[in-house]
């Protein structure tokens, strides 16, 4: 059973969540994947903060379902991360995309503009940043020089940049 933080846990209880519940999570999703522990307890729900302004920026809601398989994500990403990348959530009204990997680190992708960012070690921890405006960290491909998020400009040198070893 997944543990939600008592910082968000009212809002995923306002949503519809309870401890236990199970939707039915489709046969694309290898079920050994954390995604799929998500999708079955949070699939369909839409979890919204309760504050319009966050920590450090404005908070974001969460559309919780499988997402359509992205190369750049899927294919990009999971190789430079040596991971597989399953998407289980819209954010920030579709401006944003929730994605898990096999070791239960999330990552978030822009939808608006080239970035990808890193959301925590783990679901829950993504969940806070996400109901309580805490910042996530970006990450640049190889071939990027800077990367835009937040409005801010990020490159190899801002401490900020979450640091990722490609596989060899």
């Amino acid at each position: 059973m997944i543990e939600l933080p008592e910082s968000v846990r009212s809002r995923f209880v306002a949503a519809g969540w309870y401890p236990g519940r199970q939707t039915v999570v489709s046969a694309t999703i290898p079920f050994d994947h954390p995604a799929a522990a998500i999708l079955a307890a949070f699939g369909g729900l839409t979890v919204t903060p309760d504050r319009e302004a966050g920590e450090e920026c404005a908070p974001d809601d969460v559309v919780f379902r499988e997402l359509w398989p992205d190369e750049s994500i899927t294919g990009v990403w999971a190789r430079l991360l040596g991971t597989l990348l399953i998407g289980v959530a819209e954010m920030h009204r579709g401006h944003g995309e929730l994605y898990l990997a096999a070791d239960g680190r999330c990552f978030g992708r822009s939808c608006v503009h080239d970035a990808f960012y890193f959301e925590g070690s783990s679901f829950t921890e993504a969940a806070e940043r996400a109901m309580l405006g805490r910042r996530s960290r970006p990450l640049l491909r190889p071939d990027q020089s800077s990367v835009r998020l937040y409005g801010i400009q990020y490159t190899a040198d801002s401490p900020e940049v979450y640091r990722y070893a490609p596989p060899p």
